[in-house]
């Protein structure tokens, strides 16, 4: 069952604290009342216990209303609303102690009334110092949502500026792949319907800050197609992974087609491998090839590279140079 609002509240633990001072307050000045007549008074404890819970009700109340109705309308107009609330509610309170304790008012007036005073100045010195506080921590926790907010969208912003420099970097490099197989129209053919599915799934999953696992592999799987019509036999490659979660978009496919600009001349057989598994609270995506060649160095000579890397960093996750082959972590 869901908890009331004012229960969920992170000030509830300081709402019951002040109900239950202002219970004790009450019942404390009585029976100091009591002690200054040298009587005890039955029905100054009897007025003490209901003026401080109705008065208590009514500081929780003015508390809860400063807290919500923070950022809404201005502070000054809050406290104002507030304390005329507890003004009311005093005034009230007289009015219904004057109903069942008559005569207490008739003998007992001067300490009846100045028990009554004392227990409201209390009590509004008692909300002007809570409501401080409320006040104080409701600003503080705006701020730190503003300033969190706005490293949010920082970040978004950079993985989106990142991401449009991925896209036509993969462009130039398959536009001239499909030139070359232009001397092969089925082949060519081929290429570009599945360079056109390509480009529309990276253009619809770029502005994404994250996308599942098979869909980033899916994409990749449709590159190194293209990439086979070319090559042939020349080049092979293996996928392997059955988990799911979510990475950033267009960040293995960069690794992927490093993999074969920096070896496929140099070799007679190439053989790319894609890695994906989840361990424990991270994910992991490994990206190698047969010639292993891949050191920190390289980094920093392509822009698909450095770019992948610092997408990755920006997703929170880590980019590691491993056995001649790239490993990307990610938390869960």
């Amino acid at each position: 069952m869901k908890l009331p609002l004012l229960i969920r509240s992170p000030n509830f633990l300081i709402y019951t604290s002040l109900f239950l001072v202002t219970q004790i307050t009450g019942l404390l000045l009585s029976l100091i009342i009591c002690v200054i007549l040298q009587d005890f008074i039955a029905g100054f404890v009897r007025i003490a216990l209901i003026n401080s819970l109705v008065l208590g009700v009514a500081l929780v109340g003015s508390c809860y209303f400063t807290q919500q109705m923070m950022f809404r309308i201005k502070t000054a107009l809050i406290i104002a609303i507030s304390f005329s609330l507890l003004l009311g509610i005093g005034i009230i309170s007289l009015v219904l102690l004057l109903l069942l304790e008559p005569t207490l008012f008739i003998y007992y007036d001067r300490g009846a009334f100045s028990f009554l005073l004392i227990n409201f100045l209390f009590i509004g010195a008692l909300y002007t110092i809570s409501s401080g506080l409320i006040i104080y921590r409701e600003i503080l926790l705006g701020k730190e949502k503003t300033i969190s907010t706005e490293r949010e969208l920082r970040s978004r912003m950079e993985m989106q500026l990142l991401s449009s420099k991925v896209n036509p970097h993969f462009l130039f490099n398959t536009l001239n792949m499909i030139l070359n197989l232009l001397k092969q129209p089925d082949k060519a053919e081929a290429a570009l319907l599945n360079l056109s599915d390509l480009l529309r799934s990276n253009l619809e999953q770029s502005e994404k800050t994250s996308i599942p696992i098979f869909r980033e592999i899916d994409n990749v799987r449709k590159y190194l197609e293209i990439q086979k019509l070319r090559f042939g036999d020349k080049l092979e490659f293996t996928i392997t992974g059955n988990d799911d979660f979510p990475v950033p978009p267009l960040v293995i496919q960069p690794l992927v087609e490093n993999c074969i600009k920096h070896n496929i001349r140099q070799v007679t057989h190439l053989s790319v491998t894609v890695t994906f598994f989840r361990e424990d609270n991270r994910a992991t995506v490994t990206v190698a090839d047969s010639e292993g060649k891949m050191d920190p160095a390289m980094i920093d000579r392509g822009q698909g590279l450095s770019i992948t890397r610092k997408r990755v960093e920006n997703g929170n996750g880590s980019f590691t140079i491993k056995n001649g082959g790239v490993v990307l972590s990610f938390p869960l």
